[in-house]
This record gives structure tokens, sequence and C-alpha cells, in this order.
């Protein structure tokens, strides 16, 4: 192919090759220096800055109720389950009525559920104070 005045490589204002890095260059366009790009605009919610209007007051309210419901059958469950049992653990060996034993073994599967589910919460709450810090800084960059 040959040039004429008008391909694109003979309008090209600057003949010099360009030692620096560039950015967006395509045959038929003046590179530009990669200082000279400007970054993309980046903006943030202010929807995160504000205070949130609703309290967890009303969700409190909710689940004590529920929890008074659950306590309520649990207590009928256990005067409807009196029958002695007897168990061995470790080498020990006790008499407890049904309804109790059952009791405690969901006591434990609470507490281990608890355990796991508070391991899960600080995990969380640490990642969120690490990206509510980084969301401080860009919007400190950002200005």
């Amino acid at each position: 192919m040959e040039r004429t005045p008008e391909s694109a490589d003979a309008r090209r204002t600057d003949p010099t090759p360009h030692t620096g890095d560039t950015t967006g260059s395509t045959p038929g366009q003046v590179p530009v220096p990669r200082e000279a790009a400007a970054p993309p605009p980046v903006g943030t919610d202010p929807r995160l800055d504000e205070h949130r209007g609703r309290g967890i007051s009303g969700a409190m309210w909710v689940a004590l109720v529920l929890g008074l419901l659950v306590l309520i059958l649990l207590l009928v469950f256990i005067l409807q389950n009196n029958i002695p049992a007897d168990f061995r653990y470790l080498g020990w060996s006790f008499s407890l009525p049904l309804g109790v034993a059952m009791l405690f073994a969901a006591i434990a599967g609470a507490l281990v559920m608890a355990l796991v589910g508070s391991v899960r919460l600080l995990t969380l709450g640490r990642r969120v104070r690490r990206l509510e810090k980084e969301r401080e800084g860009i919007k400190r960059v950002l200005g």
C-alpha cells in the first residue's frame, strides 16, 4: 500500500517516535503519554455516609417475642416428658428426666452454633472496618 497525503500516516503531526509509555495509541493517532492520561472519574455513594433511619429495636422486639414462644413450647415439652432416663457419659452414670436431658442437648447445640456465628461475625466486622478505612482513603484522594 502506498502512502498518499490522505492516509492516516501522512496526517501524523509528530514524526518522532515517543520513548515513554503510552496509552490509548492506535495506528493513525498520536500516542498520549501515560502521565497525561486522566483517571476515569470515580464517585462514591452518598447514601453510605448518611445515618440509617431504621433502628434495631423493632427487630429486637420480634426476636424477643419469638424467643418467648419457643421458651413456652420448651417448658411444655419438659413438663410432658418427665420420665426418668439413665445416661452414661465419660464414665459417669446419672439419671435425668428426658425433657431436661433434651433441653441440655439443645443448649449445648445452641452454644456451639453461637461460637461458630461469633467467629463469622468477628471476621465480617474486621473486613467491614478495613473496607471503611479504604473508602475514607479514596474519599480523601478524590477530594
